[in-house]
Protein backbone atom coordinates (compact mmCIF):
# COMPACT_ATOMS: atom_id res chain seq x y z
CA UNK A 1 0.00 0.00 0.00
CA UNK A 2 3.03 2.28 0.94
CA UNK A 3 4.42 1.72 -2.27
CA UNK A 4 1.41 2.24 -4.38
CA UNK A 5 0.38 5.05 -2.42
CA UNK A 6 4.08 6.82 -3.12
CA UNK A 7 3.60 5.99 -7.31
CA UNK A 8 0.12 7.52 -7.31
CA UNK A 9 1.06 10.54 -5.65
CA UNK A 10 4.53 11.43 -7.56
CA UNK A 11 1.92 11.25 -10.49
CA UNK A 12 -1.51 12.66 -9.50
CA UNK A 13 0.44 15.67 -8.22
CA UNK A 14 0.94 16.82 -12.06
CA UNK A 15 -2.88 16.20 -13.25
CA UNK A 16 -4.38 19.40 -13.49
CA UNK A 17 -7.86 17.94 -13.41
CA UNK A 18 -9.01 13.72 -14.06
CA UNK A 19 -11.93 11.70 -14.63
CA UNK A 20 -12.87 8.67 -12.62
CA UNK A 21 -11.56 6.23 -15.33
CA UNK A 22 -8.15 8.13 -15.42
CA UNK A 23 -7.73 7.39 -11.91
CA UNK A 24 -9.00 4.07 -12.23
CA UNK A 25 -6.67 3.05 -14.98
CA UNK A 26 -3.72 4.54 -12.60
CA UNK A 27 -4.37 2.63 -9.82
CA UNK A 28 -4.85 -0.56 -11.52
CA UNK A 29 -1.80 -0.13 -13.31
CA UNK A 30 0.26 0.45 -9.83
CA UNK A 31 -1.25 -2.64 -7.98
CA UNK A 32 -0.14 -4.68 -10.77
CA UNK A 33 3.51 -2.77 -10.99
CA UNK A 34 3.97 -3.32 -7.25
CA UNK A 35 2.00 -6.07 -6.35
CA UNK A 36 2.71 -9.68 -8.26
CA UNK A 37 -0.34 -11.66 -6.63
CA UNK A 38 -2.71 -9.53 -8.42
CA UNK A 39 -2.01 -12.36 -11.31
CA UNK A 40 -2.60 -15.51 -8.83
CA UNK A 41 -6.00 -13.45 -7.77
CA UNK A 42 -6.92 -12.80 -11.55
CA UNK A 43 -6.47 -16.74 -12.03
CA UNK A 44 -8.52 -17.65 -9.28
CA UNK A 45 -11.67 -15.13 -10.27
CA UNK A 46 -10.84 -16.46 -14.19
CA UNK A 47 -12.02 -20.23 -12.53
CA UNK A 48 -15.14 -18.81 -11.73
CA UNK A 49 -16.53 -18.42 -15.08
CA UNK A 50 -20.19 -19.45 -15.65
CA UNK A 51 -23.28 -18.25 -17.63
CA UNK A 52 -26.91 -18.13 -16.54
CA UNK A 53 -30.24 -17.45 -18.05
CA UNK A 54 -32.97 -17.39 -15.60
CA UNK A 55 -36.90 -16.50 -16.79
CA UNK A 56 -38.07 -13.39 -14.51
CA UNK A 57 -41.75 -14.69 -15.09
CA UNK A 58 -42.80 -11.33 -16.50
CA UNK A 59 -41.73 -12.61 -20.04
CA UNK A 60 -38.33 -11.13 -19.72
CA UNK A 61 -35.14 -13.37 -18.46
CA UNK A 62 -31.81 -11.81 -16.70
CA UNK A 63 -28.61 -13.12 -18.54
CA UNK A 64 -26.03 -12.85 -15.56
CA UNK A 65 -22.30 -14.80 -16.01
CA UNK A 66 -18.61 -14.31 -15.77
CA UNK A 67 -16.85 -14.74 -18.76
CA UNK A 68 -13.18 -13.59 -19.60
CA UNK A 69 -12.08 -10.52 -21.08
CA UNK A 70 -11.36 -11.15 -24.06
CA UNK A 71 -14.83 -13.34 -24.98
CA UNK A 72 -16.89 -9.44 -23.16
CA UNK A 73 -14.96 -7.35 -25.27
CA UNK A 74 -15.94 -9.25 -28.94
CA UNK A 75 -19.17 -10.28 -27.30
CA UNK A 76 -19.86 -6.45 -26.84
CA UNK A 77 -18.48 -4.80 -29.90
CA UNK A 78 -20.23 -7.74 -31.87
CA UNK A 79 -23.87 -6.59 -30.04
CA UNK A 80 -22.34 -2.46 -31.37
CA UNK A 81 -22.10 -3.97 -34.91
CA UNK A 82 -25.53 -5.58 -34.51
CA UNK A 83 -27.03 -2.57 -33.00
CA UNK A 84 -25.47 0.09 -35.33
CA UNK A 85 -26.47 -1.89 -38.83
CA UNK A 86 -30.04 -0.52 -38.92
CA UNK A 87 -31.00 2.83 -39.83
CA UNK A 88 -31.62 6.08 -38.15
CA UNK A 89 -35.48 6.19 -38.32
CA UNK A 90 -35.74 2.58 -36.56
CA UNK A 91 -37.64 3.83 -33.15
CA UNK A 92 -36.01 1.49 -30.52
CA UNK A 93 -33.61 2.90 -28.06
CA UNK A 94 -29.59 1.71 -28.52
CA UNK A 95 -30.39 -0.13 -25.25
CA UNK A 96 -33.34 -2.18 -26.82
CA UNK A 97 -31.30 -2.37 -30.01
CA UNK A 98 -28.14 -4.44 -28.28
CA UNK A 99 -30.82 -6.23 -26.82
CA UNK A 100 -32.76 -7.52 -30.07
CA UNK A 101 -29.14 -7.88 -31.35
CA UNK A 102 -28.47 -10.87 -29.01
CA UNK A 103 -31.43 -13.02 -30.40
CA UNK A 104 -29.77 -11.95 -34.45
CA UNK A 105 -26.66 -13.07 -33.02
CA UNK A 106 -27.45 -16.23 -31.50
CA UNK A 107 -29.50 -17.51 -35.33
CA UNK A 108 -26.43 -16.00 -37.15
CA UNK A 109 -28.93 -13.23 -38.92
CA UNK A 110 -28.95 -9.41 -39.13
CA UNK A 111 -30.75 -7.14 -36.57
CA UNK A 112 -33.65 -6.02 -39.23
CA UNK A 113 -34.45 -2.68 -38.76
CA UNK A 114 -37.57 -1.41 -37.85
CA UNK A 115 -38.61 1.91 -39.48
CA UNK A 116 -40.94 0.42 -41.56
CA UNK A 117 -39.85 1.96 -45.11
CA UNK A 118 -40.18 -0.21 -47.78
CA UNK A 119 -36.63 0.51 -49.68
CA UNK A 120 -34.65 0.42 -46.61
CA UNK A 121 -31.75 -1.98 -46.65
CA UNK A 122 -31.75 -3.37 -43.72
CA UNK A 123 -35.58 -3.88 -43.03
CA UNK A 124 -34.73 -7.94 -43.67
CA UNK A 125 -32.76 -10.05 -40.99
CA UNK A 126 -31.17 -12.42 -43.92
CA UNK A 127 -27.92 -14.42 -42.23
CA UNK A 128 -24.85 -12.17 -41.25
CA UNK A 129 -21.77 -12.27 -43.36
CA UNK A 130 -18.85 -13.88 -41.04
CA UNK A 131 -16.68 -10.77 -39.62
CA UNK A 132 -14.28 -10.16 -37.89
CA UNK A 133 -13.98 -8.14 -34.81
CA UNK A 134 -10.73 -6.10 -33.77
CA UNK A 135 -10.22 -5.32 -30.09
CA UNK A 136 -7.62 -3.07 -29.75
CA UNK A 137 -5.05 -4.26 -26.72
CA UNK A 138 -1.55 -2.04 -26.24
CA UNK A 139 1.45 -3.31 -23.78
CA UNK A 140 5.08 -2.49 -24.22
CA UNK A 141 7.05 -4.83 -26.84
CA UNK A 142 9.47 -6.35 -23.65
CA UNK A 143 5.67 -7.38 -21.95
CA UNK A 144 4.41 -8.95 -25.53
CA UNK A 145 7.55 -10.78 -26.63
CA UNK A 146 10.03 -10.95 -23.44
CA UNK A 147 9.21 -11.60 -19.66
CA UNK A 148 8.32 -7.64 -18.90
CA UNK A 149 5.62 -7.26 -16.29
CA UNK A 150 4.74 -3.79 -17.06
CA UNK A 151 0.67 -4.06 -17.53
CA UNK A 152 -1.34 -3.68 -20.53
CA UNK A 153 -4.26 -1.86 -21.50
CA UNK A 154 -8.06 -2.91 -23.63
CA UNK A 155 -9.11 -0.31 -25.70
CA UNK A 156 -12.68 0.70 -23.65
CA UNK A 157 -12.01 -1.79 -20.66
CA UNK A 158 -9.06 -1.07 -18.83
CA UNK A 159 -6.09 -2.54 -17.38
CA UNK A 160 -4.69 -6.07 -17.60
CA UNK A 161 -1.45 -7.65 -16.13
CA UNK A 162 1.33 -8.85 -18.70
CA UNK A 163 0.44 -12.81 -18.25
CA UNK A 164 -2.78 -12.27 -19.79
CA UNK A 165 -1.44 -9.70 -22.20
CA UNK A 166 0.96 -12.72 -23.52
CA UNK A 167 -1.87 -15.30 -23.71
CA UNK A 168 -3.89 -12.69 -26.02
CA UNK A 169 -0.95 -12.28 -28.54
CA UNK A 170 -0.46 -15.61 -29.55
CA UNK A 171 -3.55 -15.48 -31.56
CA UNK A 172 -3.13 -11.47 -32.51
CA UNK A 173 -2.06 -9.82 -35.13
CA UNK A 174 0.91 -7.56 -33.90
CA UNK A 175 1.51 -4.06 -34.88
CA UNK A 176 3.90 -1.50 -33.70
CA UNK A 177 2.76 1.24 -32.80
CA UNK A 178 4.46 4.28 -33.71
CA UNK A 179 3.73 8.25 -34.12
CA UNK A 180 2.89 8.27 -37.91
CA UNK A 181 4.72 9.99 -40.04
CA UNK A 182 2.46 12.54 -41.97
CA UNK A 183 3.25 13.90 -45.44
CA UNK A 184 2.41 17.23 -46.37
CA UNK A 185 -0.44 16.91 -48.42
CA UNK A 186 -2.34 14.29 -45.92
CA UNK A 187 -1.92 17.42 -43.36
CA UNK A 188 -3.51 19.32 -45.39
CA UNK A 189 -6.71 16.64 -45.52
CA UNK A 190 -9.55 17.41 -43.34
CA UNK A 191 -9.84 13.30 -43.11
CA UNK A 192 -6.92 11.69 -41.17
CA UNK A 193 -5.55 8.78 -41.93
CA UNK A 194 -6.35 5.68 -40.55
CA UNK A 195 -2.62 5.05 -38.72
CA UNK A 196 -3.20 8.64 -37.70
CA UNK A 197 -6.75 7.96 -36.35
CA UNK A 198 -5.83 4.73 -34.26
CA UNK A 199 -2.32 6.56 -32.76
CA UNK A 200 -4.61 9.75 -31.83
CA UNK A 201 -7.31 7.58 -30.36
CA UNK A 202 -5.53 4.89 -28.36
CA UNK A 203 -2.60 7.86 -26.92
CA UNK A 204 -5.62 9.54 -25.45
CA UNK A 205 -8.06 6.79 -24.34
CA UNK A 206 -10.41 8.74 -23.21
CA UNK A 207 -12.73 12.15 -23.77
CA UNK A 208 -9.72 14.67 -22.88
CA UNK A 209 -12.19 17.20 -21.96
CA UNK A 210 -11.81 17.74 -18.24
CA UNK A 211 -13.56 15.66 -16.07
CA UNK A 212 -14.71 13.27 -18.59
CA UNK A 213 -14.04 9.55 -19.36
CA UNK A 214 -15.95 8.18 -22.66
CA UNK A 215 -14.11 5.98 -24.21
CA UNK A 216 -11.64 7.51 -27.03
CA UNK A 217 -12.97 4.81 -29.70
CA UNK A 218 -16.82 6.44 -29.37
CA UNK A 219 -15.00 9.75 -29.93
CA UNK A 220 -14.50 12.37 -32.47
CA UNK A 221 -11.23 13.24 -33.77
CA UNK A 222 -10.84 17.17 -33.38
CA UNK A 223 -8.51 19.57 -34.76
CA UNK A 224 -7.69 21.91 -31.83
CA UNK A 225 -6.59 24.37 -34.32
CA UNK A 226 -9.94 24.92 -36.84
CA UNK A 227 -9.47 23.12 -40.11
CA UNK A 228 -9.85 25.42 -42.71
CA UNK A 229 -11.71 24.07 -45.61
CA UNK A 230 -11.37 26.59 -47.83
CA UNK A 231 -7.87 27.36 -47.98
CA UNK A 232 -5.88 24.63 -45.74
CA UNK A 233 -2.83 26.07 -45.97
CA UNK A 234 -3.97 28.92 -43.20
CA UNK A 235 -5.89 26.42 -40.96
CA UNK A 236 -5.21 23.88 -38.54
CA UNK A 237 -2.89 20.74 -40.18
CA UNK A 238 -4.34 17.29 -39.40
CA UNK A 239 -1.26 16.12 -37.54
CA UNK A 240 -1.06 13.80 -34.23
CA UNK A 241 -0.19 17.17 -32.42
CA UNK A 242 -2.88 19.03 -33.43
CA UNK A 243 -5.92 16.44 -33.19
CA UNK A 244 -7.44 14.77 -29.85
CA UNK A 245 -10.63 12.60 -28.98
CA UNK A 246 -13.56 14.54 -27.85
CA UNK A 247 -16.95 12.84 -27.50
CA UNK A 248 -20.08 14.35 -29.41
CA UNK A 249 -21.29 16.24 -26.94
CA UNK A 250 -17.86 18.15 -25.60
CA UNK A 251 -17.28 18.59 -29.60
CA UNK A 252 -20.32 20.73 -29.76
CA UNK A 253 -19.99 22.34 -26.56
CA UNK A 254 -16.41 23.49 -27.85
CA UNK A 255 -17.75 24.10 -31.72
CA UNK A 256 -21.04 26.64 -30.54
CA UNK A 257 -20.83 27.38 -26.93
CA UNK A 258 -18.82 30.55 -27.04
CA UNK A 259 -15.81 31.54 -24.37
CA UNK A 260 -14.63 27.35 -24.25
CA UNK A 261 -10.89 27.70 -25.82
CA UNK A 262 -8.66 24.92 -26.12
CA UNK A 263 -4.52 24.65 -26.87
CA UNK A 264 -2.33 21.62 -27.94
CA UNK A 265 1.01 21.59 -26.76
CA UNK A 266 3.44 19.35 -28.67
CA UNK A 267 3.78 16.72 -25.64
CA UNK A 268 -0.24 16.06 -26.62
CA UNK A 269 -1.55 17.96 -23.52
CA UNK A 270 -4.40 20.38 -23.67
CA UNK A 271 -4.98 23.27 -21.94
CA UNK A 272 -8.98 23.96 -21.52
CA UNK A 273 -9.84 27.37 -20.99
CA UNK A 274 -13.82 28.19 -19.50
CA UNK A 275 -16.02 31.14 -20.18
CA UNK A 276 -15.41 32.16 -16.52
CA UNK A 277 -11.69 32.02 -17.07
CA UNK A 278 -10.44 28.87 -15.33
CA UNK A 279 -7.84 26.53 -17.25
CA UNK A 280 -7.63 23.11 -17.14
CA UNK A 281 -4.75 21.22 -18.28
CA UNK A 282 -5.52 17.18 -19.61
CA UNK A 283 -2.74 14.92 -20.47
CA UNK A 284 -2.98 11.58 -22.74
CA UNK A 285 -4.25 8.36 -21.14
CA UNK A 286 -2.17 6.60 -23.26
CA UNK A 287 1.03 7.75 -21.35
CA UNK A 288 0.19 7.72 -18.11
CA UNK A 289 0.85 4.01 -18.74
CA UNK A 290 3.16 3.96 -21.12
CA UNK A 291 5.68 7.25 -21.18
CA UNK A 292 7.04 6.40 -24.16
CA UNK A 293 3.82 7.75 -26.06
CA UNK A 294 4.90 10.91 -25.60
CA UNK A 295 6.67 13.12 -28.27
CA UNK A 296 7.82 15.92 -25.36
CA UNK A 297 8.73 16.14 -22.13
CA UNK A 298 6.03 16.09 -19.89
CA UNK A 299 3.98 19.23 -19.01
CA UNK A 300 5.15 21.02 -16.49
CA UNK A 301 2.08 21.90 -13.50
CA UNK A 302 1.35 25.33 -14.04
CA UNK A 303 2.73 28.18 -11.86
CA UNK A 304 -0.27 29.80 -9.53
CA UNK A 305 -0.40 33.70 -10.55
CA UNK A 306 -1.08 36.16 -8.20
CA UNK A 307 -4.52 37.28 -7.95
CA UNK A 308 -5.16 40.04 -9.99
CA UNK A 309 -8.60 41.59 -8.47
CA UNK A 310 -9.28 44.54 -10.51
CA UNK A 311 -8.28 42.98 -13.62
CA UNK A 312 -10.81 40.13 -12.73
CA UNK A 313 -13.27 42.52 -12.02
CA UNK A 314 -13.08 44.43 -15.08
CA UNK A 315 -12.68 40.78 -17.14
CA UNK A 316 -16.22 40.35 -15.49
CA UNK A 317 -17.99 43.48 -16.05
CA UNK A 318 -16.89 42.96 -19.85
CA UNK A 319 -17.99 39.34 -19.90
CA UNK A 320 -21.35 41.09 -19.12
CA UNK A 321 -21.57 43.64 -20.62
CA UNK A 322 -20.89 41.69 -23.81
CA UNK A 323 -23.59 39.29 -22.95
CA UNK A 324 -26.11 41.95 -22.57
CA UNK A 325 -25.24 43.31 -25.98
CA UNK A 326 -26.26 40.01 -27.48
CA UNK A 327 -29.26 39.69 -24.95
CA UNK A 328 -30.59 42.99 -25.26
CA UNK A 329 -32.04 42.73 -28.97
CA UNK A 330 -33.44 39.60 -28.08
CA UNK A 331 -35.06 40.64 -25.37
CA UNK A 332 -36.65 43.35 -26.46
CA UNK A 333 -37.83 41.35 -29.74
CA UNK A 334 -39.59 38.83 -26.84
CA UNK A 335 -41.15 41.90 -25.14
CA UNK A 336 -42.62 43.38 -28.35
CA UNK A 337 -43.90 39.70 -29.31
CA UNK A 338 -45.59 39.74 -25.52
CA UNK A 339 -47.14 43.10 -26.10
CA UNK A 340 -48.45 42.03 -29.59
CA UNK A 341 -50.53 38.92 -27.82
CA UNK A 342 -51.73 40.71 -24.92
CA UNK A 343 -53.14 43.40 -27.72
CA UNK A 344 -54.75 40.64 -29.88
CA UNK A 345 -55.98 38.54 -26.69
CA UNK A 346 -58.08 41.83 -26.04
CA UNK A 347 -59.33 42.84 -29.27
CA UNK A 348 -60.80 39.28 -29.35
CA UNK A 349 -62.46 38.89 -25.35
CA UNK A 350 -63.76 42.95 -27.23
CA UNK A 351 -65.35 41.07 -29.70
CA UNK A 352 -67.02 38.17 -28.28
CA UNK A 353 -68.10 41.11 -25.70
CA UNK A 354 -69.91 42.55 -28.42
CA UNK A 355 -71.18 39.30 -30.01
CA UNK A 356 -72.82 38.59 -26.62
CA UNK A 357 -74.55 41.77 -25.53
CA UNK A 358 -75.94 41.67 -29.67
CA UNK A 359 -77.38 38.17 -28.74
CA UNK A 360 -78.50 39.30 -25.54
CA UNK A 361 -80.20 42.68 -26.61
CA UNK A 362 -81.37 41.38 -30.03
CA UNK A 363 -81.41 37.91 -30.27
CA UNK A 364 -80.51 38.13 -33.73
CA UNK A 365 -77.66 39.28 -36.35
CA UNK A 366 -77.10 42.51 -36.99
CA UNK A 367 -78.35 43.88 -40.12
CA UNK A 368 -75.82 47.18 -40.28
CA UNK A 369 -73.51 46.95 -43.24
CA UNK A 370 -70.48 48.43 -41.19
CA UNK A 371 -69.78 46.05 -38.60
CA UNK A 372 -70.13 42.84 -40.68
CA UNK A 373 -67.31 41.12 -38.36
CA UNK A 374 -70.37 40.99 -35.46
CA UNK A 375 -71.90 38.05 -37.00
CA UNK A 376 -68.73 35.88 -37.30
CA UNK A 377 -68.43 32.75 -34.63
CA UNK A 378 -66.52 33.46 -31.59
CA UNK A 379 -63.05 33.60 -31.26
CA UNK A 380 -60.92 31.87 -29.63
CA UNK A 381 -59.43 33.85 -26.31
CA UNK A 382 -55.90 31.59 -26.27
CA UNK A 383 -53.11 32.16 -29.23
CA UNK A 384 -51.00 29.19 -30.08
CA UNK A 385 -47.91 28.77 -29.20
CA UNK A 386 -46.42 29.90 -32.81
CA UNK A 387 -48.27 32.82 -32.96
CA UNK A 388 -46.87 35.83 -35.01
CA UNK A 389 -48.36 39.25 -35.48
CA UNK A 390 -49.29 40.09 -39.50
CA UNK A 391 -46.57 41.98 -41.13
CA UNK A 392 -47.07 45.95 -40.83
CA UNK A 393 -47.53 47.54 -44.33
CA UNK A 394 -45.06 50.65 -44.35
CA UNK A 395 -47.37 53.44 -44.78
CA UNK A 396 -46.38 56.37 -47.43
CA UNK A 397 -44.78 59.39 -46.50
CA UNK A 398 -47.01 61.85 -48.23
CA UNK A 399 -50.98 62.05 -48.12
CA UNK A 400 -52.51 60.73 -51.04
CA UNK A 401 -53.60 64.36 -52.11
Amino acid sequence: MARVDADLAGRMSRWHCWSRRRVINAVDAAVRRCDPDAIRERERQEDRRRLEVTARGDGTAKIDGIVALDAAVAFDARLTELANGVCRADPRTRAQRRTDALKAMAEARRLACLCGATDCPNRSADTAPATRIAINVIAGAHTVLGGGSQPGYIEGYGVIDAEQIRVLAQNATLRLLAEPVVSQAQALRYQPTAAVQRWVRLRDLTCRFPGCDRPAAGCDVDHTIAFNHADPRNGGLTVPWNLKCVCRQHHRDKTFNEGWRDEQLPDGTVVWTSPSGEIYRTTPGGVDLFPDMASAPACQPPTPLARNRSGERTGRIARIRSRNRTLRPINEAHRQLQQARRREIGYRKGRNHMRKMLFILKGRPSTSPYCTWINDPPEPEELPPDWRPPPQHPQPDDPPF
